[in-house]
């Protein structure tokens, strides 16, 4: 996959990081280029790996991100809530 593909996430929902600050927690399939992109992107303070659930936590500040990274970012953390 090249950084001009867009990939789906797995799942995204809106969670707190270790320490409560406010974001998403998603999961998508393992792509290492993709995992490099939220590194250089993203900073460590404002992204978690949680190894036990094979998630990321991102801060909200990079809400835009992964708008543009992920394809069904917005259709999991807008509107899945009311679809079930």
């Amino acid at each position: 996959m090249t950084f001009d593909e867009i990939m789906n996430l797995t799942q995204c929902i809106r969670g707190g990081s270790q320490d409560r600050r406010k974001g998403f927690l998603i999961g998508f399939h393992y792509d290492q280029d993709v995992v490099e992109n939220i590194k250089s992107a993203i900073p460590h303070t404002d992204r978690e790996w949680r190894e036990a659930t094979k998630t990321w936590w991102v801060s909200e500040n990079y809400e835009d991100f992964l708008k543009e990274q992920f394809n069904n970012f917005e259709a999991l953390v807008y509107w899945q809530g009311s679809l079930f």
